[in-house]
């Protein structure tokens, strides 16, 4: 159930995407993936446009990460964080192939 809610959220969050929110969602993404998810980190690098938008989402609706992310990142910041994946999807109109620096 809160996953279909934080989903039904990211979906309205998406629409309501505007170039500010865009650049404070890169700085969540590095700031929060970035910890983990970076060259050397404790984790893969993960770039956006390794997947399309829809499994970027069916991954954490599905709770595929393998690592408990509610204790380091707010419901807020997960969606924030969603939106920035989808928006620079590879099928999206701005794919990002590397968003955190090495």
């Amino acid at each position: 159930m809160r996953f279909q809610i934080l989903f039904g959220c990211i979906v309205l969050s998406l629409v309501m995407l505007t170039p500010a929110f865009a650049d404070d969602a890169a700085t969540v993404f590095v700031q929060k993936c970035g910890v983990c998810h970076k060259k050397g980190g404790e984790a893969a690098p993960v770039n956006p446009a390794d997947k399309a938008g829809v499994v970027w989402s069916k991954y954490f609706k599905r709770g595929r990460h393998p690592v408990d992310l509610s204790v380091r990142i707010s419901n807020d910041e997960m969606m924030t964080i969603l939106g920035f994946l989808q928006e620079h999807a590879a099928d999206s109109d701005h794919p990002v192939a590397a968003a955190i620096p090495k």
